[in-house]
């Protein structure tokens, strides 16, 4: 969108704002031209709208004007009478800068974000341009490709981006109609930057050539956007055949066409755990799923949390600190948390627990320790480790069962997928 006039602009935002049926902003500001603009748009739009509008500034402490920049933010929501939050990135990796600064970004202003705001940012058509580029180089996928939508979540927040459909050369013309005063970021011109390099040296030899480029990435955008909506709905068809209760099925996933074996696992895990994940991991993943190892390969994600593979299965393992020789003595008269569980009197109930444990009350609780015991019958009794094997409970999940005794008798180990129940409580 081109040749706006200022009228034009409020309008779109306020669109933009009205669709969220929300009314508490977040306004993130860097003290250049988009973001201020963005801000006095919405503080213009707030004086016949009941909005709670803030604003925060991340200095990120790279650019040479960082303070200057952070200056600016103060002495703008001073004059607009808006509450500023500034929060400072001090230190950062040498390797993979930008995406570094970004996440440090967003997980500063998400830590500062209230549960009822909305994030607004000020990307405007360029950046949208520059992203849909910047991922292409580095091999994202349909997804990826989609680029910014106007309005997405990230970690449950919700992030709007007025401006998305507006120019950069609109937003500086409209910027100094109103007198915005705004400071450029002096690490803009950084080449060693891919952003910066894309913005400054590739699209200015783009848009020499064609002239209407952001037009037509516009149209590659909203397509991509379509394809990942189209892969997302086949994914989440295939899910309960291939999922069962968050481990994948190995078998039923290259029963399928070997083309969504990359796809599908993307999508499991971004829907189980909101990881997405990388070429190199994917890469990883794919020599565990075709190798004939079945006794625990293991690989470790960024995130720390490990997929194992245990009788043609993934699991997702996510290592929890375990407090060794932990116990509690519940009385069964209200609900109690021990271990990854919260133990309901009303799921007990439902699950036909409750008056026979009750009837043993007080119980124990403690994790497993080695070498119990259970009566699985009413002759026997079988270790639990050879009751975890026959049912194929993996090892790790072993460790965060919860076992009930009362007198020294094991009457329940509780897990997350299994359930063993000494005859005793029968």
């Amino acid at each position: 969108m081109d040749n706006l006039n200022h009228n034009q602009l409020k309008e779109i935002v306020e669109n933009s704002l009205e669709k969220l049926a929300k009314s508490n902003f977040l306004i993130a500001i860097s003290g250049g031209i988009d973001s201020i603009l963005l801000l006095d748009v919405v503080n213009e739009i707030n004086r016949h709208k009941k909005y709670q509008i803030r604003a925060i500034h991340i200095n990120h402490n790279v650019s040479k004007n960082a303070d200057a920049m952070q200056n600016n933010c103060i002495d703008i929501c001073n004059k607009l009478n808006i509450n500023l939050t500034i929060k400072n990135i001090n230190s950062i990796e040498k390797s993979n800068v930008e995406e570094t600064l970004r996440n440090k970004r967003y997980k500063l202003i998400f830590e500062s974000m209230s549960d009822n705001e909305v994030l607004l940012l000020g990307h405007h058509n360029n950046d949208q341009v520059e992203t849909f580029l910047y991922r292409l180089f580095r091999g994202s996928s349909p997804y990826g490709l989609s680029s910014m939508q106007n309005i997405s979540q990230r970690e449950n927040k919700i992030i709007c981006r007025p401006f998305l459909p507006i120019s950069k050369d609109n937003i500086i013309q409209i910027g100094k109609k109103l007198n915005i005063k705004y400071i450029d970021d002096s690490s803009n011109s950084d080449l060693s930057f891919d952003r910066n390099y894309i913005r400054n040296e590739i699209m200015p030899k783009i848009k020499d050539r064609w002239k209407s480029i952001n037009s037509v990435m516009n149209h590659n955008i909203q397509l991509q956007s379509n394809y990942s909506k189209l892969v997302n709905d086949y994914c989440n068809f295939l899910y309960k055949d291939i999922v069962i209760s968050n481990k994948l099925d190995i078998k039923k996933l290259k029963s399928y066409p070997d083309y969504l074996e990359s796809i599908f696992l993307k999508y499991w895990l971004k829907n189980y755990i909101a990881y997405n994940l990388s070429k190199n991991e994917i890469y990883q993943l794919h020599l565990i799923i075709n190798s004939n190892n079945n006794n625990y390969p293991e690989y470790k994600l960024r995130n720390n949390v490990s997929i194992v593979r245990y009788n043609d299965y993934l699991y997702v393992n996510k290592l929890i600190k375990k407090v060794p020789h932990e116990k509690r003595v519940w009385d069964m008269k209200q609900d109690i948390d021990f271990g990854d569980f919260n133990f309901s009197l009303d799921e007990l109930k439902e699950n036909g627990l409750y008056t026979r444990l009750s009837s043993r009350a007080p119980v124990i609780l403690r994790l497993v320790e080695g070498k119990e015991r259970i009566m699985l019958n009413n002759n026997h009794y079988q270790d639990l480790k050879k009751v975890f094997q026959s049912n194929s409970v993996p090892t790790w999940e072993r460790d965060k069962f919860v076992l009930f005794f009362s007198n020294n008798e094991l009457l329940l180990a509780y897990g997350k997928n299994h359930m063993f129940i000494s005859s005793e409580l029968r």
